[in-house]
């Protein structure tokens, strides 16, 4: 509004000054006029100077989190501990839901580059297909922390810093688990999540402690493998129709806590609730709270709230141009019905 009334102003004393110069050409404008004009002029400029400073000052730094689905309480976790970091350093958080589908997750970051994020918390539906969409971070100058679900190793590069689990560490204690409770041999059903490096991983060392630890690890089999997709529904249908497949499996090891419940219902509705042992992993409220229960005999624990925490200090130390641990790995630990109340039932840890 004062710049309205600063030109109104130097227009009226421009058009009284060329009046004078016409019907008195002798009479010299008066000097208080320009100096008033300049006067306004300046205060204008400044009052300009400041408001853009005043907008620049209250522009809130912007985060953005990806995570494979937030349907999964434990990504809901992970995105509260984020989100108190980034209220506490008094940004901004902007999260998507891609549902599992790793072309929503990659367009939902292209949108969140154009939103103007200063970094990305990074958890790819697919660990393998990933690389394009971080290398169009930085090339927009967007820092990529990849948290929980790791990328493949030849994508580091595009990556500033890497917080998840330890994911070996994850399988290694359910498979030491299945040896001590079966130390005759298992016909083993696997829940897996293929497209997923860190259950890759998981699954392989689950493996790894059986051949070490067991007396014949020959006699323990894996007689089925499906998708369960991380979650409870998918993880049902497969394990109702690898247990009409199989209905000699003595276990499932299921990637996560979600696949866990659906495959515990699967065995419910084939009446063999109990007879079949169920591995999980997480270390999920729901799942400490029934640990011990049809069948549910352990779930291998991770801190969802310390890697979501850490990972979002590491972006503000990022943008500010501080040093970080290019790769946290946060320990892994064995929850049983025998030792649940170390970690608390009503939350997680």
């Amino acid at each position: 509004m004062r710049l309205k009334k600063f030109k109104t102003l130097a227009m009226g004393t421009i058009l009284a000054l060329a009046l004078a110069a016409c019907g008195q050409q002798e009479t010299a404008p008066e000097p208080a006029v320009e100096e008033e004009q300049q006067t306004v002029e300046a205060a204008a400029e400044g009052e300009e100077t400041e408001a853009e400073t005043e907008t620049t000052d209250t522009e809130k730094i912007m985060i953005g989190y990806s995570p494979m689905t937030l349907v999964n309480p434990y990504f809901s976790a992970v995105g509260s501990a984020i989100e108190e970091v980034v209220e506490a350093n008094g940004a901004e958080l902007v999260k998507f839901d891609p549902q599992m589908d790793a072309s929503v997750q990659a367009a939902q970051i292209d949108d969140m580059i154009s939103m103007g994020v200063k970094a990305v918390l990074f958890i790819p539906v697919d660990s393998a297909g990933s690389r394009n969409i971080m290398q169009a971070c930085k090339d927009a100058g967007v820092y990529v922390v990849n948290i929980d679900n790791v990328v493949s190793e030849e994508d580091y590069d595009v990556v500033d810093a890497i917080v998840a689990s330890d994911n070996y560490g994850l399988g290694y204690v359910s498979g030491e688990d299945v040896v001590e409770r079966f130390p005759d041999g298992a016909k083993i059903g696997i829940m897996h999540s293929p497209t997923s490096e860190s259950c890759i991983v998981t699954v392989n060392a689950f493996w790894d402690a059986i051949k070490e630890k067991a007396a014949d690890p020959d006699a323990y089999v894996n007689v089925a493998e499906a998708d369960g997709k991380g979650n409870m529904e998918q993880s049902f249908t497969q394990a109702t129709d690898m247990l009409q497949a199989h209905d000699d499996i003595d276990l499932f090891y299921c990637v996560n806590d979600q696949s866990a419940f659906g495959v515990i219902q699967a065995i419910k509705e084939a009446g063999k609730a109990g007879e079949v042992a169920v591995y999980g992993k997480d270390g999920s409220p729901d799942a400490k709270a029934v640990l011990g229960q049809d069948g549910f005999v352990q779930s291998s624990g991770q801190s969802p709230l310390s890697i979501g925490r850490i990972g979002a200090e590491n972006c503000f130390k990022l943008i500010n141009g501080e040093e970080v641990e290019f790769n946290t790995s946060i320990e892994a630990f064995s929850i049983t019905a025998e030792n649940v109340e170390e970690y608390g039932i009503d939350e997680w840890q």
